[in-house]
């Protein structure tokens, strides 16, 4: 290198930079000598926004080719794009316009078509050709509900800050506040009671196991009989396996009426006479044949016929259900029992009867006049007094209709005019009742609150507040259960319970 001048250094070197350029030119700019290798295929899509010229064309996440030219195309993007001569696109397959990443630039992805069917040719149009949502579509969209979550937060800031809404939780609170100390003070007051409730629960269900013990017995007696039963059929039929034999043989007076031949002469001459009479009949002879030829006659039975199953088939359609409820009232400390009988013809309705028995007893009122003598002039008072019977039976008859998860009572609440309202919820478990009876023109009605939850079976634990508005101080709590059957389980205990011999 030492004989080589500075300009042939010079010369050589700017070779070797236009020789590294030309490379790294051809590299990344994807440049090809001796044309394209590959097939042009187009789309037209509505809007071609951010996409550029080489932009990639991928499939699955592999570039297979690239934008080569995008062109307005009667107020569309025409799409133009380059294509690896060793993929082959199907003629359904789809290209949409996609951006990578949230800020990233856009490309085409090819979601591929069916591979049986024909493939497209270079300068074929793809038929399939979609944007999805965009960034600028999402933003505005989030904008609309940032818009309506500002309006609704607005609107709660203006109900809430308002001096009513705020006098109205202030009195809501200390409502909760005021309730929950006295459903305190009432626990704290009647514990005792509440243990005592506890513990006679405790021997019912005592007694029920004790009860189902029992059953089982009588479930092993009832095996034991089938079996019995099952040895007794098998001599049976042993017996009647030596009677046939013995009617084969022709002993004893069945086995003779078979095997005699005049028993056989004069049962083919009552087949003769019966073949004869059914000839009749057929011809409409005689009041037999009438009755079966006469089409009126037959319908007039089909008709009867079907009238009494129309009717049979609403009496099976009756439901009827038992409840009995027996619950403590604090105030008067003594128990009261109800025990009511529902016919129900249809599920949305029914009619209830009943007897109570209410510590309060059946009120009833009594006027007295009383006259004075004043001076000449005569005054006339009347007296009006309230009297409790403890000893009477009050009774209910009412009729109900269910609106969905509704139930509207009308009729006679324990002796009295009445109307009530039931409210099932957790499929029907839980029921809300309110009623409302004696009512009277001097003082308020007679208004009670119950809610009842099943919670095993036809069993179920009951509570409330009794004459809730009373004008006589007779408001008080209670709290109970009670048992409820319906015809099915009534037929299944009578016919489940052991028989005496």
């Amino acid at each position: 290198m030492s004989g080589v001048s500075t300009e042939a250094k010079v010369g050589i070197f700017v070779l070797v930079g236009l020789a590294v350029l030309a490379y790294m030119t051809i590299r990344l700019g994807s440049f090809k000598i001796g044309g394209p290798e590959g097939y042009e295929v187009y789309a037209v899509f509505d809007q071609a926004t951010g996409l550029k010229k080489m932009a990639p064309v991928e499939m699955a996440g592999i570039q297979i080719g690239q934008v080569e030219k995008i062109a307005l195309d009667h107020g569309k993007a025409r799409v133009t794009m380059l294509i690896s001569k060793d993929v082959p696109l199907a003629q359904d397959v789809s290209a949409l316009i996609r951006t990578r990443g949230v800020l990233g630039d856009k490309y085409v992805a090819m979601e591929p078509g069916t591979p049986a069917a024909p493939k497209l040719k270079d300068g074929q149009q793809i038929n399939r050709a979609s944007v999805p949502t965009d960034l600028d579509q999402v933003m505005a969209r989030v904008g609309e509900v940032a818009d309506n979550i500002r309006q609704i937060t607005e609107s709660l800031k203006v109900s809430i800050a308002s001096p009513e809404s705020t006098r109205n939780i202030s009195e809501a609170l200390a409502n909760l506040r005021e309730l929950t100390g006295s459903l305190k003070t009432v626990v704290n007051d009647n514990e005792a009671r509440l243990n005592r409730i506890v513990t006679n629960m405790d021997r019912f269900t005592g007694d029920l196991s004790d009860l189902s013990s029992d059953n089982k017995k009588a479930l092993s007696e009832t095996i034991k009989n089938f079996q019995i039963a099952s040895v007794q059929m098998q001599k049976t039929i042993a017996s009647l396996n030596s009677v046939m034999t013995k009617v084969d043989k022709g002993e004893g007076t069945i086995g003779k009426l078979i095997n005699n031949k005049q028993t056989i002469d004069d049962l083919n001459s009552t087949l003769a006479s019966l073949k004869q009479v059914s000839k009749k009949i057929e011809k409409g002879e005689g009041t037999i044949g009438k009755l079966v030829n006469d089409d009126t006659t037959v319908t007039k039975i089909d008709d009867a016929l079907t009238s009494i199953n129309d009717y049979l088939a609403r009496a099976d359609a009756w439901k009827v259900f038992v409840e009995y409820r027996g619950e403590y009232v604090f105030k008067e400390e003594s128990l009261r029992s109800e025990l009511n009988l529902r016919l129900q013809p249809k599920a949305d309705k029914f009619f209830l009867v009943g007897v109570v028995d209410d510590p309060r007893g059946k009120r009833s009122e009594t006027k007295s006049y009383k006259t004075v003598d004043v001076d000449g002039v005569v005054t006339k008072t009347e007296t009006t007094g309230v009297t409790y019977n403890r000893d009477d039976l009050t009774f209910n008859v009412q009729f109900g209709k269910r609106f969905w998860d509704l139930t509207l009572r009308a009729g006679i609440f324990s002796s009295t005019g009445g109307l009530g309202a039931d409210y099932y919820l957790f499929n029907d478990k839980l029921k809300l009742t309110l009623e409302a009876y004696e009512w009277r023109k001097d003082t308020n009605p007679r208004v009670r609150f119950a809610a009842s939850y099943d919670f095993w079976n036809s069993f179920f634990l009951s509570a409330g507040v009794d004459d809730i508005v009373s004008d006589d101080g007779n408001t008080s709590f209670f709290m109970g259960g009670g048992i409820y059957f319906s015809d099915d389980d009534i037929k299944f205990l009578l016919t489940s319970a052991p028989s005496t011999p």
